[in-house]
């Protein structure tokens, strides 16, 4: 939005109401975009759509004219440059439990497939279709996974019965810690005791 545009929401008279609490929330968006660069907006406004469920940020063609053929944003690469599916990130990430696939899932289809399939919930069907596509052993119960990685505190509830959201636990588990050689944890193990020869 222009300052122009912003100004001409200001001039025009409006029913007090839902139009105001939508320009309040315009004015304060603009006022904390505006310090940061285009490629810095961007991101923000690409992450902002994802979280609720917009879809990515479209990418308007250069001109003088805004009514450009839109391109959709392509899936987030990986820190190597490439686009991964689901059976590359799972043999990368090496995930050892139900609970750790859920929260594998969770990350990708909110965060790495491709445009039409993004989105940021996921519910039994996906589970099934996601651990099969990545080689991942398949549990009898695919909506009680959910629940369980939901217990294990790598998921969050949805916005419905069935459906689930990754939290920053979860994906804190996929991006930093699994595919670690300890998985994020290291395990004690007693000293080994001297070994006495027989003279």
């Amino acid at each position: 939005m222009t300052e122009s545009e912003a100004s001409t929401l200001t001039t025009t008279p409006r029913e007090p109401g839902k139009d105001d609490r939508e320009v309040g929330a315009i004015f304060a968006i603009v006022a904390a975009l505006k310090p940061l660069k285009e490629d810095e907006v961007r991101n923000v406004l690409g992450y902002v759509l994802r979280r609720f469920g917009a879809g990515p940020l479209p990418v308007y063609a250069a001109g003088p004219t805004p009514t450009s053929e839109p391109q959709v944003v392509p899936p987030t690469p990986s820190a190597s440059g490439a686009v991964k599916d689901v059976r590359s990130l799972r043999e990368e990430k090496a995930p050892r439990s139900a609970n750790e696939m859920a929260a594998l899932v969770a990350y990708y289809v909110s965060e790495l497939a491709p445009a039409n399939e993004r989105k940021p919930e996921i519910n039994k069907t996906d589970v099934e279709r996601y651990f099969k596509t990545a080689g991942f052993k398949l549990t009898a119960n695919a909506g009680q996974t959910l629940v369980n990685a939901k217990h294990a505190g790598y998921l969050d509830a949805g916005s419905d019965v069935g459906y689930y959201r990754l939290n920053p636990v979860g994906y804190n588990l996929v991006v930093h810690r699994l595919g670690s050689s300890d998985g994020g944890k290291r395990s004690i193990r007693s000293p080994k005791k001297p070994i006495r020869r027989k003279r």
